[in-house]
């Protein structure tokens, strides 16, 4: 799964501009596929889903990768190794996928992580990190 690309998703929905801009196309290899597939699961199962949308005018830069200079989010967070994702939704609330994710881990097989959605009312969390349990983890942002 070395070269995934996601049916719903342009390069820019997922790295931040200053990514895109000085690695253009080149960017895509800084993307865990294992995170790109989970994000068309999560497209395919909640409809229209936002990463980014700064290409379009949007005020969402950083909810893919997260370049290391960023001050936002942790300093090792899954975000910065192209393995996080935060999802906002136009017709599921996050707490609705949160829950929906956790009755059916099945259909997310890479899913590994949720931001425990009491401190991410706005959008849902997801990531890939290597994981040794079977179970989806929440963490705390």
């Amino acid at each position: 799964m070395n070269s995934y690309r996601p049916k719903h998703f342009i390069l820019q929905e997922l790295v931040p501009p200053d990514i895109y801009h000085a690695r253009g196309e080149s960017a895509w290899e800084l993307l865990d596929p294992r995170a790109l597939v989970t994000a068309d699961t999560v497209r395919d199962t909640f409809g229209p889903t936002t990463i980014n949308n700064w290409h379009a005018g949007g005020r969402f830069r950083e909810s893919g990768l997260r370049s290391f200079s960023s001050p936002t989010g942790a300093k090792l967070s899954q975000h910065r190794f192209g393995r996080g994702n935060d999802c906002k939704f136009r017709l599921a609330t996050p707490q609705e996928a949160y829950e929906y994710i956790l009755l059916h881990a099945e259909k997310f097989p890479y899913l590994t992580t949720l931001e425990d959605i009491t401190h991410t009312a706005s959008w849902l969390h997801f990531d890939v990190r290597l994981s040794s349990g079977n179970r989806i983890r929440i963490v705390k942002p």
